[in-house]
């Protein structure tokens, strides 16, 4: 069997599932269209080349995800020092609950069970996406979401200035992530954009 017809049998189930995907990627039909096509194409480059193919809807995932966010930083291609990107406000209203709900997060859950909180609620990753992006196993992911989603659960989300005061002394107990990653979190929110 040559390498093209092997290909095709082994993304042929998940073709339904990818077309969707690169139509949430992207803003009309065409360039869904035109998506897919690129993803199979470097899809089938990685096949040829290694003769890997273990996890087909994962792996077509993951290049429609990384050729689109290609796109996007070609679209908007200007360059910020780190420092001044942080400085500049951003005026989009659900910003504020938005890092707001993000920093009470990151009080409560390490930077990777806040990571895998949001590919899995905000994002819908599979398991076992995340644990190829993550280079961790499925059970893992599995048990960290459980435990995190308990966490967050027993501790509420504070209402008022008490309980925010005494948040204050009890939390950060798993560490507070840098301001770039509070920031690129934000940013993916409210963009729908990992």
């Amino acid at each position: 069997m040559e390498p093209w017809t092997e290909f095709e049998e082994a993304v042929k189930p998940h073709l339904k599932h990818v077309r969707t995907y690169c139509g949430y990627l992207t803003s009309s039909k065409w360039e869904a269209e035109d998506l897919l096509q690129e993803t199979l194409l470097r899809a089938f480059k990685y096949y040829r080349d290694t003769g890997l193919l273990r996890h087909p809807r994962s792996l077509l995932y993951k290049i429609a995800r990384n050729l689109q966010i290609d796109a996007h930083r070609r679209r908007h291609s200007t360059t910020v020092p780190l420092d001044e990107a942080l400085l500049q406000p951003h005026h989009d209203p659900d910003y504020i609950s938005v890092r707001g709900i993000l920093e009470w997060m990151s009080e409560h859950l390490s930077e990777r069970e806040t990571e895998m909180l949001l590919m899995a609620e905000v994002f819908d990753y599979t398991y076992q996406d995340i644990a190829d992006v993550l280079h961790c196993t499925v059970p893992a992911v599995k048990m960290v979401l459980h435990r995190s989603k308990n966490a967050l659960r027993k501790r509420g989300r504070p209402q008022d200035g008490a309980s925010a005061a005494k948040r204050g002394r009890s939390a950060n107990r798993k560490g507070a992530p840098n301001p770039f990653t509070l920031e690129r979190w934000t940013t993916s929110l409210m963009t729908g954009e990992r």
